[in-house]
């Protein structure tokens, strides 16, 4: 039986033990490359949701502008969700053992939580928006822009490369 295993392993790289190895391995590169492929989607349709809700505001299209937050905010906690129970669980299982990163995963996921809330805050705030609350809308709305633009670097530029 013994022969006929490393019969078989030897002959073929793919099967028995090590193709199951590789697989697994390969499987899981996959799956972490197209998280990250979906997450720079999810990037690339928040901020392009950000650049509808900007051109009808400057329209003074209030109905569109209301629809596309809501579009942005749905968006947003989908990507989130993704970010929670797949990116951060993957990257705290592969730093386990180094401790300084770990904790800057842990710093970069709450700073998102505080973000989250910033974004829940600021939808609950405009369920309408008018010509009386415009201007403090903008000046919201590009805040929280100009936060998520920063944000959007960190991950692709630090927090992705780390999976």
């Amino acid at each position: 039986m013994r022969q006929d295993l490393r019969y078989n392993i030897g002959k073929n790289k793919e099967s028995g033990m090590f193709g199951f190895l590789k697989n697994i391995f390969s499987s899981k590169e996959k799956k972490e490359k197209n998280i990250i492929s979906i997450l720079k989607d999810d990037h690339k349709r928040l901020i392009d949701i950000y650049v509808k809700i900007d051109k009808a505001m400057d329209k003074n299209d209030f109905v569109l502008a209301q629809h596309e937050v809501a579009n942005f905010v749905r968006e947003y906690n989908k990507h989130i969700l993704l970010e929670d129970t797949q990116l951060y669980v993957a990257l705290e299982e592969k730093y386990q053992d180094k401790k300084h990163i770990l904790k800057t995963i842990k710093a970069i996921s709450k700073d998102m939580n505080a973000i989250t809330r910033a974004i829940t805050f600021f939808e609950r705030k405009y369920k309408e928006i008018n010509y009386n609350n415009r201007d403090i809308f903008m000046e919201e709305f590009k805040h929280i822009g100009s936060v998520l633009t920063q944000r959007v670097e960190l991950e692709e530029e630090r927090l992705y490369p780390l999976l």
